[in-house]
């Protein structure tokens, strides 16, 4: 197993993609440590791909596609404007703001973070804003996409954990609620300390026609979190929804989407499937083979002797989660780690979803953590801010991220509660 972990760390330093290290690590150690054919490979990934729960991914992401094509960002930042005023700070207001209303279109950091990045980093600049500060409110606030419903996070874990993907969706509202809160609170701490421009005075008016324009895109997390809520939808069939709805906005509301339009959506949504189907493919086989490698009574004694406290338990994973994400891609930490944990969560009877709730969280503070930290790129490439700048500025928000993750691991309910007063399966 430590040739297993080695090869694959190697294979990334070298600046292999994650899929294919995944993949090449576990067939070299197959055939140097094992007896095995290369067949129970071939098995082992189409097994990791041939999930049910995994039918809602490609219609989340053809969804946030849609809306995204639509021009929901510029109609949703136009609201968020008008509906922020005259605080300090308030363009970095609208970043989040925008932010958790596209989280319930998109589900995925990366959309959410070029979509609103692209267009907000150079109105701030313009306003007179830090590019750093600017990138840094940006790629947090992205954040908050993969952890308020829906979630490509949470569709992954849910594949391989054997949980209620709707029951993970509703536990995401709070937590990313109170991130978004908290990010809000440190853009103000920071806007007041530094004198940073103070927003437009509230034209009723404006606010009145914006809402209009931009109540189309805000009906869509009330019918997938009411439908899923309701019990009236599962996941799966909220996805079929959410692109039927995504379709009918972008064709016949706003009627910025024609047939080539819908020939590169599509596509694009496609690729994205692929891409993040063909990791979670070679994940399952290297998860396999470590699973494969190490008795589940072993490691449930093993941290037996460590602690005997779920919280304590949960700390030592998240900072494990936290280190891992600084140079591995967040679907593939949750695929491999997963199944190792899952006897020990039995035994120390904690909640798959609540578990769930933070797994996600902790993955987000590594895709703002070099030397992968992918959302830092993603800005960076869409807005022009060098990385290092963003890096300047993102330390003081870590605190937000943490302090949800903190209060999630002592006070469980936060994310459990919606999903008790519900109707889901």
């Amino acid at each position: 197993m430590i040739f297993l972990i080695i090869a694959l760390i190697l294979f990334l330093i070298i600046g292999m993609p994650i899929a294919y290290a995944l993949g090449l690590s576990s067939i070299v150690y197959i055939l140097m440590f094992t007896d095995m054919s290369l067949l129970v490979a071939a098995q082992r990934v189409s097994v990791g791909a041939d999930s049910f729960v995994m039918v809602a991914l490609p219609f989340f992401l053809l969804a946030g596609e849609l809306m995204n094509a639509s021009g929901v960002t510029h109609r949703l930042v136009r609201f968020a404007l008008a509906l922020i005023g005259r605080v300090s700070g308030g363009l970095s207001f609208v970043v989040v703001v925008t932010n958790m209303i596209m989280a319930a279109v998109s589900g995925a950091a990366i959309a959410s973070g070029a979509a609103i990045g692209s267009v907000m980093v150079p109105a701030m600049r313009k306003d007179g804003y830090p590019d750093g500060f600017s990138g840094a409110v940006n790629a947090v606030s992205a954040t908050i996409g993969p952890v308020i419903p829906p979630s490509i996070g949470f569709i992954i874990y849910a594949s391989v954990s054997n949980t209620s993907i709707g029951k993970l969706f509703i536990a995401g509202t709070i937590p990313g609620i109170i991130l978004a809160i908290l990010i809000i609170g440190i853009c103000y701490f920071i806007s007041r300390k530094r004198n940073y421009p103070v927003g437009e005075p509230r034209n009723m008016a404006e606010l009145q026609s914006s809402f209009k324009e931009a109540i189309w895109a805000l009906l869509m997390p009330v019918i997938i979190i009411g439908g899923i809520i309701s019990g009236i939808v599962t996941a799966t069939e909220a996805g079929v929804i959410a692109v039927l709805y995504g379709l009918f906005l972008g064709v016949f509301v706003y009627k910025t989407i024609g047939l080539s339009d819908l020939s590169r959506v599509l596509l694009s949504a496609s690729k994205q499937t692929a891409k993040i189907m063909i990791i979670i493919a070679f994940a399952s086989l290297f998860g396999w083979l470590i699973s494969r490698e190490v008795d589940p009574d072993l490691l449930v004694n093993l941290f037996g002797r460590i602690t005997s406290s779920s919280v304590y338990f949960l700390l030592l994973i998240t900072v494990i989660i936290l280190l891992l994400g600084t140079v591995m891609e967040g679907g593939s930490i949750m695929i491999i780690l997963t199944p190792l944990l899952l006897p020990i969560l039995a035994e120390l009877n904690i909640d798959l979803v609540h578990f769930g709730v933070i797994f996600q969280l902790a993955i987000m503070v590594g895709l703002l953590t070099p030397p992968v930290g992918i959302l830092l790129f993603v800005i960076s490439g869409s807005t022009d801010v060098p990385v290092k700048e963003i890096m300047r500025e993102i330390p003081i928000f870590y605190l937000a991220l943490l302090s949800v993750l903190l209060l999630l691991i002592a006070f469980p309910q936060i994310c459990l509660w919606l999903g008790s007063v519900g109707n889901i399966g």
